[in-house]
């Protein structure tokens, strides 16, 4: 959700003519985010979302609008995508694919804001939304896996910046512990939203209104779904058990855990901590976009969860949230 790539105003009046949209009255950049381009476009029929994309493949946006148009008949709160006049998911436009959605209403949270309630509800869709992508036919794999942050991980140890190359190094090992405590062969599998950030759900009347940003989406453990927004939702500056047992009871009232899944939870979430603090140093911290082009997000969020985790060890992980 950064500006990656400069749309002119033709580019933008191109795609309101392919899809159907009318007259564009107004555009506004989004500058945040890590991979796509996207903005907030006010036509003569509504406002949508626009995301222009250089990265993500057409099989890639293909399993992405067969998976929300599951979620929609499923009556799953979810974005609605915009096909194209003649029915295409996307449109090839600037070197990239661009997509389309209606724009959501409700509103983000901070995390101030976010009570044992919302944690609760949180982990009650999130299970919903499990147990619904267990009748859904796409695959895709996780593009993130622990070969992919690895790599990463050879290349920063390598990098310039002092800094940069010694978290690299504890990462490393970070990573090591996290593979070493997860099983992934006695997990169910199915697809997970993969990137379930504050930013990435809607609120309605201290409900949720909608789980959006489904580019990451993916076939992967659903422990690991689990972990991932944990992670997001309930840390800051530590762990805060006020919320983590609130999800965690959520999302069982939905989809009960199996033993398999408590026992990987540990190694899922020191997974995701050291993946997100990679990736937040390269898409981040090194990038040379200016300030208005990119909102930035501090990788050392994410080594403080990997460092918390590695001193509570995987009893006092579950302990944590109440297992």
């Amino acid at each position: 959700m950064a500006v990656y790539t400069v749309l002119k105003p033709e580019a933008f009046a191109r795609v309101a003519e392919v899809y159907g949209l009318g007259e564009v009255k107004e555009v506004v950049a989004i500058p945040e985010g890590s991979i796509n381009t996207n903005h907030r476009v006010l036509t003569a029929t509504g406002r949508f979302f626009v995301r222009h994309t250089t990265v993500r493949s057409a099989e890639d946006l293909r399993f992405e609008a067969g998976l929300l148009t599951h979620l929609t008949e499923s009556h799953f709160p979810s974005p609605t995508l915009v096909p194209t006049l003649q029915g295409r998911p996307f449109l090839e436009l600037e070197g990239g694919r661009v997509s389309v959605f209606k724009w959501l209403s409700g509103e983000e949270l901070r995390r101030p804001q976010v009570t044992p309630e919302h944690a609760e509800f949180l982990g009650q869709e999130l299970g919903k939304m499990h147990r619904i992508t267990q009748s859904f036919g796409g695959s895709r794999d996780n593009p993130y896996s622990a070969a992919q942050v690895r790599s990463w991980l050879s290349g920063l140890r390598r990098h310039a910046d002092d800094e940069v190359a010694s978290v690299a190094d504890e990462l490393a090992e970070h990573l090591e512990r996290a593979e070493g405590a997860r099983n992934q062969g006695l997990q169910p599998r199915g697809v997970i939203h993969a990137d379930l950030f504050m930013d990435n759900v809607k609120w309605l009347a201290g409900r949720v209104g909608a789980f959006f940003d489904f580019e990451m989406a993916c076939v992967d453990a659903y422990g690991l779904d689990v972990a991932i927004t944990l992670n997001a939702w309930c840390f800051d500056g530590g762990y805060l058990p006020e919320l983590c047992k609130p999800f965690i009871r959520g999302y069982q009232e939905s989809r009960p855990l199996t033993q398999a899944e408590r026992d990987n939870l540990f190694g899922h979430a020191l997974f995701g901590s050291v993946r997100y603090t990679a990736s937040r140093i390269r898409d981040f911290h090194l990038s040379p976009l200016p300030p208005e082009q990119l909102t930035r997000k501090d990788f050392r969020t994410y080594l403080a969860r990997a460092r918390a985790l590695d001193a509570m060890g995987p009893a006092g992980f579950l302990k944590l949230l109440g297992l």
